[in-house]
């Protein structure tokens, strides 16, 4: 655990008047190290802990009074809901304390808008949530990190940033985390919010919010579901010639008792407007017919209007599997 500022850089007249922030860490290309010569892109993920991130952002220290913990270690692409269970709840417990401004996420890029969306699911709006990432690991020249890191600090430290919901600050844009995706597999700039856009800007002229959204609703927020393993929830894509053989050995593995748990759910890929290739169609019906709950997004964006609203199909998964683990408490 690490406490900021430093004391023999900032006056306690200096400390009292500043925000009190949590940073947690959960590895990622932000804290990874290069593997190459550092303008090469070959590099190991979370290899630094959150106390190295933090001291490598020059001024972040004026900002906020920041507490520094590493909840987790790990390439987001290997993201597990076990790390997502604990940082809901040591977020939750956090911004319990009267005198806490809000809490930043360092995390990996690729799974990002998962971990954000999660967050916006099972806490309530209030004190504000900021996720950031890196597309450069720490070692690299003209690494992206602690600029992402500094701007995510200075949201969370905003009044202005209260109620919005979960955020994510990346390349000077603050997202919301409906609305966010990962759009470049490389670009520095590789988030987008689609049509949206960001809700705002942070920068060196501090935090600026250029479009509102409803806060939102308490009566859709969802408990995190306990330790037990959480419902199966797979994706499936519809494609040229998808004829269902995916789904069906999915059935067939969960009947058999291979999966465990068991197939409770699917989201669906769809073409376009979420369409979907009749056969495929056919056996998705079948797969309903048996209790599994079947959902569809598209692989072109998120889809307006019905119970899923604007959201991509990893998101879906993300609503759908808590829906399930609700419905299995209840």
């Amino acid at each position: 655990m690490y406490f900021y500022p430093d004391m023999k850089n900032l006056q306690p007249s200096d400390t009292a008047r500043l925000p009190k922030v949590l940073v947690l860490g959960t590895g990622g290309t932000i804290a990874g190290v290069s593997t190459d010569h550092p303008a090469q892109g070959a590099y190991r993920a979370a290899a630094l802990d959150i106390g190295q991130l933090v001291a490598a952002a020059p001024g972040i220290e004026r900002l906020a009074a920041l507490q520094a913990e590493q909840l987790a270690s790990l390439d987001s692409k290997d993201m597990r809901v076990q790390v997502w269970g604990a940082l809901a709840s040591r977020i939750a417990a956090w911004r319990e304390q009267p005198d806490v401004a809000g809490c930043v996420i360092t995390h990996g890029s690729d799974t990002v808008e998962e971990t954000a969306y999660f967050l916006q699911c099972v806490l309530p709006a209030g004190k504000p949530v900021v996720l950031t990432a890196a597309m450069r690991p720490a070692t690299a020249l003209s690494a992206d990190g602690p600029r992402n890191l500094y701007d995510a600090v200075q949201v969370a430290a905003s009044a202005d940033a209260a109620g919005r919901g979960v955020l994510c600050v990346v390349h000077g844009r603050v997202h919301g985390a409906c609305d966010i995706t990962k759009a470049h597999p490389t670009a520095l700039d590789a988030f987008s919010s689609g049509e949206r856009g960001p809700l705002g800007f942070a920068g060196s002229q501090g935090v600026l919010f250029t479009r509102n959204v409803p806060a939102p609703n308490v009566a859709c927020l969802l408990p995190i579901p306990p330790a037990q393993p959480w419902p199966r929830v797979e994706l499936v894509s519809s494609h040229a010639g998808a004829d269902g053989a995916m789904v069906r050995a999915l059935l067939a593995a969960s009947s058999r008792g291979e999966l465990v748990p068991p197939l409770a759910g699917l989201v669906v890929q769809g073409t376009g407007g979420g369409t979907v290739h009749e056969d495929l169609q056919q056996v998705l019906n079948e797969a309903e017919a048996t209790g599994v709950r079947v959902a569809y997004g598209s692989r072109v964006g998120g889809l307006q209007g019905g119970l899923y609203d604007g959201l991509n199909a990893v998101k879906i998964r993300i609503r759908l599997m808590l829906e399930l683990a609700a419905d299995r408490a209840n």
